[in-house]
């Protein structure tokens, strides 16, 4: 197992390493995101919301999550984008 580890690392590494020589000097990175959340003790009710994005000069992705719950029902999703050009 341990070996399995370190040849993924070993394989991570260099990639990144590769990605870095290769990336264009100009390239831009920028990221962003934010949440909300509420609660309530008076009929108990809970909610939340996450969201986030990051581009690169030829990657974007963004993603979402949302929850809600009751003292009788809970409920919630997510839902994400990647883009590659």
């Amino acid at each position: 197992m341990k070996s399995m580890l370190g040849k993924a690392l070993l394989t991570t590494v260099a990639a990144v390493a590769l990605a870095g020589v290769s990336a264009p000097a100009y390239a831009h990175v920028a990221a962003g995101g934010g949440g909300e959340f509420v609660a309530s003790a008076h009929e108990p009710f809970l909610a939340g919301e996450q969201h986030g994005w990051a581009e690169t000069s030829h990657i974007f992705a963004a993603g979402q999550q949302w929850g809600w719950a009751t003292s009788t029902a809970v409920a919630g999703g997510a839902e994400g984008i990647a883009v590659i050009d």
